[in-house]
């Protein structure tokens, strides 16, 4: 084997071993990603702030009321446009949701 078939042979080797490497690194860091996005839906969708028909406020000022919980995504009907708003469950929680607090035993919002 010559000087030049050797070397080829070592980069391959090299890229090879080094292409493997970044194809697990890449699919390691997309996994956690999936990971995480799921279990942010699940925290909401089993967590007990937040339940179907609750009205909430979107950053204080938009008044809406969820209308269905689900694993990856929430339904929320918005009051002053009479619409739906669907939003990934991974993004509530920069959204700055609110909601009134009950007051003797009933939610003053309902």
């Amino acid at each position: 084997m010559d000087f030049d078939t050797q070397l080829e042979h070592v980069f391959s080797k090299i890229i090879g071993d080094l292409g493997w490497m970044v194809i697990v690194g890449i699919s390691v860091l997309t996994f956690k990603n999936t990971i995480q996005r799921i279990a942010e839906g699940m925290a909401f969708f089993l967590g007990g702030d937040y339940k179907v028909d609750d009205i909430v406020y979107i950053h204080g000022t938009k008044k809406v009321r969820i209308t269905r919980k689900g694993l990856t995504k929430t339904v929320f009907y918005v009051y002053d446009t009479k619409r739906k708003l669907i939003i990934k469950n991974e993004r509530l929680g920069s959204l700055m949701l609110e909601k009134n607090l009950p007051q003797n035993g009933h939610n003053e919002s309902h």
